[in-house]
């Protein structure tokens, strides 16, 4: 995962999309959903998918039109356990996310109201049932979302990337 650099506008354009979603349709695909959510993304993104095998998960990595990755970490049981991104264009974080968008939104909108601002160059959520680091600038989006009580317990976070 690539370090958050200076990157006012991806905070903002990342509080934007939490807070403009005022409903959120039941998700189909994304984090904590089966391996299957995996196919409704790459057909959302009208990406290539291409599948690795690793030592106690899977990566499913869908690449969009737009040059964006999307990585979907898969446990051996088949759950979606973590996401990244990475590329010019932010993904759609409602779908990623699935029902923890809704945790993530709330999340948000609590900290927006206890204070001024969120950060001025990334997104950090530490809750214990979500994890979100985001950041970036324009044209440069990149971020990480997992369940901690999904991720495989022999797996290092630092895996992930």
């Amino acid at each position: 995962m690539k370090a958050f650099g200076s990157g006012w506008p991806c905070a903002l354009a990342l509080v934007a999309v939490l807070l403009g979603a005022e409903t959120v349709a039941p998700a189909e695909a994304g984090l904590g959903q089966t391996i299957v959510s995996v196919q409704a993304d790459r057909v959302s993104m009208k990406g290539q998918l291409r599948a690795t095998a690793q030592s106690g998960y899977s990566v499913q990595q869908i690449t969009t039109p737009a040059g964006t990755v999307v990585k979907e970490f898969v446990s051996p049981a088949g759950t979606v356990f973590a996401v990244s991104w990475g590329g010019p264009v932010m993904p759609n974080l409602q779908q990623l996310l699935g029902t923890y968008f809704t945790q993530l939104q709330v999340t948000v909108r609590a900290r927006r109201a206890a204070g001024p601002h969120l950060g001025h160059n990334r997104l950090d959520v530490r809750e214990p049932s979500l994890v979100v680091h985001a950041g970036g600038h324009m044209r440069q989006y990149f971020g990480m979302a997992y369940v901690p009580s999904l991720v495989p317990r022999n797996l290092s976070l630092s895996d992930l990337h």
